[in-house]
């Protein structure tokens, strides 16, 4: 499989859609997108989207998914976080 800037933006897209959607908790999200990011991010490193979603999810699954803390504080957090990231991405994207 050929993997190009354009399906690694797809697939993060993706990833985060099935987290809103509620197909996919936030750890299973969290591990997906840790794996897959950290194999194929150097395909978008200099784009905006990487810009734009390194700033945002690599940190909140990192307190919201492995430090300890209120659960139900830290799914509101992680949802608003992902949420507005997916927002701004597909914005730009469009």
């Amino acid at each position: 499989m050929c993997v190009n800037a354009k399906k690694v933006q797809s697939a993060l897209l993706h990833q985060m859609e099935q987290y809103l959607d509620g197909k996919i908790t936030k750890e299973e999200y969290t591990i997906a997108t840790e794996s897959f990011y950290s194999r194929y991010a150097y395909l978008i490193v200099d784009t905006r989207f990487y810009e734009i979603f390194s700033k945002a999810i690599p940190d909140c699954c990192i307190v919201n998914v492995e430090e300890p803390g209120d659960e139900v504080e830290k799914e509101r957090d992680f949802r608003r976080i992902v949420k507005e990231t997916y927002k701004k991405l597909r914005m730009m994207l469009n």
